[in-house]
């Protein structure tokens, strides 16, 4: 169901409506119109819902509706081709990609009906637009068919020649691109639901950059920068050196910037990095402006939409706009295309809407839908990063503690006393969670003081000068953990604090 909904989603996006015919038919086909309308409207979640609101008490249930989906599915993938790629939003490299490669089938159709004339004249000109735009697997296959037509069917040997260079060429350029793709996808696959091993990850990120070094001096390619920047960039985030990852960010811009047509999502990638860099080093005016290049980048509905949402949600949370958080944190949860995100990334959008909520809770803010947050959902929500122990999980169990104090449900807390006690030791006693475990201590001292404030204080005095001495700034921690700043949050939660009955008379 999820590939029907993602297509649906797609058409409509654009103004298709590939059944449109169908509406008002009173054959057998009006049950494919009523499946993509289903879809469509929202009725139809899951598979079951379709089928058994389409074949209620029919024999057969189960086949029919299959061959219903799969007629569906191949009906939406037919109309994917009229989708108009001349639209405004495309980006002019996005616009030379879907052209180019509508046209290399042109040249393949055009050799199999024997008119190689006109394929051989069409495969040199498409030869020089895809070197322009850096299509380098297309420019090795154009190649690599100038070669087959000059050597064989022509006998030219100086043409022939000079497609069998640039097929070496490529292939080597290639080569490195396919290796800079492997090198950061397997740098990511090792940390992407782990945010903790940071030693490991600068480590492997400085063996994979000298891999590919002398290949980025070498080649100016999209794919081949694009990859190479992100893992020379890691080298320096993973180790939280925010500001050479800066003047890296600074570096990969200006050669994207440079190249003869837009390219659009390398740039997203750096100005995101850049804004994360920004806020790391509490340039926030500085991380305003990345954000406001960010966005005149991205289409709505984009994983890279959805991760500059969540950067900048981050930014209003530690500049203190939090009137502006509920806003941005339901209009990404309600998105359409949000549901067609990796868990990992949804459960990120959990945990801030955990915290907004605390928020609300508190009164710094409205709570801008009815439904109520409920403890129990969250946690069924996060079983990722509920695993994390020394990463997001930090985060999770912070925000467990803060909602139960602000609820006033000291019995579960002082149950919890000793379980966070272990967790802080076993978790939180490495150099890239400092803060985190400062934090803890002082949370923990609530408590241990009997939830009275002025016991409480001077108990997490010594923990609040250790927290303070790790600035943000200076932290190895990883940011998101920290998703509001803990010197706030330990303010918040003096104020759900009891008053002694003697000094709340005074």
């Amino acid at each position: 169901m999820q590939d029907l909904k993602e297509l649906v989603l797609l058409l409509r996006q654009h103004n298709i409506h590939p059944l449109k015919h169908l509406a008002g038919a009173a054959d057998s086909k009006s049950k494919l119109l009523a499946l993509y309308e289903g879809i469509a409207r929202g009725k139809f979640n899951t598979d079951q819902e379709a089928a058994a609101g389409l074949y209620e008490n029919e024999q057969g249930e189960s086949s029919r509706y299959r061959k219903l989906k799969s007629d569906l599915r191949e009906r939406l993938l037919d109309a994917v081709f009229h989708i108009n790629t001349e639209l405004e939003h495309y980006s002019d490299y996005q616009k030379a990609y879907y052209e180019c490669h509508k046209q290399w089938v042109m040249v393949r159709f055009l050799t199999g009906q024997n008119a190689n004339t006109a394929a051989l004249s069409l495969a040199n000109r498409l030869l020089r637009q895809s070197e322009k735009f850096d299509f380098t697997l297309l420019c090795m296959d154009i190649a690599s068919y100038l070669r087959i037509q000059y050597g064989l069917r022509e006998s030219n040997d100086k043409r022939f020649k000079e497609a069998n260079q640039q097929f070496e060429h490529y292939r080597k350029v290639y080569d490195a691109e396919c290796l800079a793709e492997e090198l950061y996808t397997a740098l990511v696959v090792r940390t992407v639901n782990n945010r903790s091993a940071q030693e490991d990850v600068a480590r492997q990120a400085e063996e994979a950059f000298q891999r590919i070094e002398q290949a980025l001096e070498d080649y100016h390619t999209y794919k081949l920068h694009m990859y190479g920047s992100m893992i020379g960039l890691m080298r320096f985030t993973s180790r939280n050196d925010h500001a050479s990852a800066l003047e890296y960010c600074n570096k990969a811009i200006h050669f994207f910037e440079k190249r003869p047509y837009e390219a659009r999502v390398p740039l997203q990638i750096f100005y995101y990095q850049h804004l994360i860099c920004n806020i790391h080093l509490r340039q926030f005016e500085a991380g305003k402006e990345s954000a406001r290049q960010c966005i005149k980048l991205m289409q709505e509905g984009t994983f890279n939409w959805f991760k500059y949402k969540e950067l900048y949600l981050h930014l209003l949370l530690h500049t203190h706009q939090y009137e502006e958080a509920p806003e941005v944190l339901f209009h990404t949860l309600e998105h359409p295309r949000f549901e067609f995100l990796p868990e990992n990334a949804k459960e990120i959008w959990r945990i801030y809407e955990s915290y907004i909520y605390y928020f609300s809770a508190m009164g710094k803010l409205e709570w801008p839908v009815k439904e109520k947050f409920r403890w129990a959902k969250f946690i069924s929500d996060t079983p990722i990063f509920s695993k994390d122990k020394s990463g997001m999980n930090i985060a999770i169990m912070v925000i467990k503690f803060l909602i139960l104090l602000q609820e006033q449900k000291f019995g579960r807390l002082l149950d919890e006393v000793e379980a966070i006690e272990q967790y802080c030791y076993r978790h939180l006693r490495g150099e890239n969670t400092k803060r985190s475990y400062y934090f803890m201590k002082m949370l923990l001292q609530i408590p241990l003081g009997q939830f009275e404030r002025e016991i409480v204080e001077p108990k997490a005095a010594r923990f609040r000068e250790k927290l303070q001495s790790y600035s943000l700034q200076l932290a190895n921690q990883t940011y998101e953990i920290e998703i509001i700043p803990y010197e706030d949050l330990w303010e918040m939660a003096l104020a759900s604090l009891k008053v002694p009955a003697s000094r709340s008379q005074r």
